[in-house]
């Protein structure tokens, strides 16, 4: 691993840890507050499953994988939930269990590049920011045929991916390295997508413009990014 992935990292741990210290899950005034509104509309296509594997990448600490189990604690449920950071794991570990979903919440504490996604073994894989801290573009375009192989037939994926992103300090408008380990053009991101799923249904695929304030070690970043949402279902 490079230096500046490790400085990458670094900050994004510190930054999280910040988040996860001073917000509590579900409860008002941070983007912790609800879950993704894309993957809570996705969960009807799912009622009529005897059961239901899903892999959480980047899960943190609970934000979109708890509801979704809580949708399906009458079947088995089991959903793999993977993120870097053991304090976004246990905070996760805590939460299932405050929210009585503990038998299906499966907490991996690892990085996306090592974590092994088996062939044909998930229904339901989400992501959301959490591709761009892939080492590099090679592994992440990697990565993404590894998610493509890991999804069972008519299985489903949900990604939200930031792109073009671009930090600035908010005091003093200084640009800064942006804090993520993949930062690709919207265009090449969105051919790279449409490349992997080629045979798949899109059920959704939108560009977002976004910006928003986020902590990082010796300022406030002001971080522009256009947001890349897909869903789409196995053939």
């Amino acid at each position: 691993m490079t230096k500046n992935i490790d400085k990458i990292r670094k900050a994004e741990k510190a930054s999280h840890i910040e988040i996860y210290s001073t917000a509590k899950l579900f409860e008002s005034g941070s983007w912790l507050a609800k879950p993704v509104k894309t993957i809570i509309d996705i969960l009807p296509l799912f009622e009529n499953y005897q059961s239901l594997d899903v892999l959480d990448l980047g899960c943190g600490v609970g934000r979109n994988c708890i509801p979704i189990a809580q949708k399906f604690s009458n079947i088995p449920c089991r959903i793999d939930c993977v993120d870097i950071l053991d304090f976004a794991i246990d905070e996760l570990n805590k939460n299932s269990i405050r929210y009585n979903v503990e038998n299906s919440v499966n907490g991996i504490i690892s990085s996306i590049d090592e974590f092994k996604i088996e062939q044909n073994k998930y229904d339901f894989v989400i992501a959301v920011s959490a591709l761009e801290h892939i080492n590099s573009e090679k592994a992440f375009e990697s990565k993404l045929k590894e998610i493509e192989n890991g999804t069972k037939k008519n299985g489903i994926v949900c990604m939200i991916i930031n792109s073009e992103i671009i930090e600035k300090d908010k005091n003093t408008g200084k640009n800064l390295d942006a804090q993520f380990e993949v930062n690709l053009p919207t265009s090449d991101l969105t051919e790279m997508l449409k490349k992997v799923f080629v045979n798949w249904e899109i059920l959704k695929q939108t560009i977002v413009s976004q910006r928003y304030d986020i902590p990082r070690e010796n300022c406030v970043a002001d971080l522009s990014t256009n947001v890349v949402t897909i869903v789409a279902r196995k053939g």
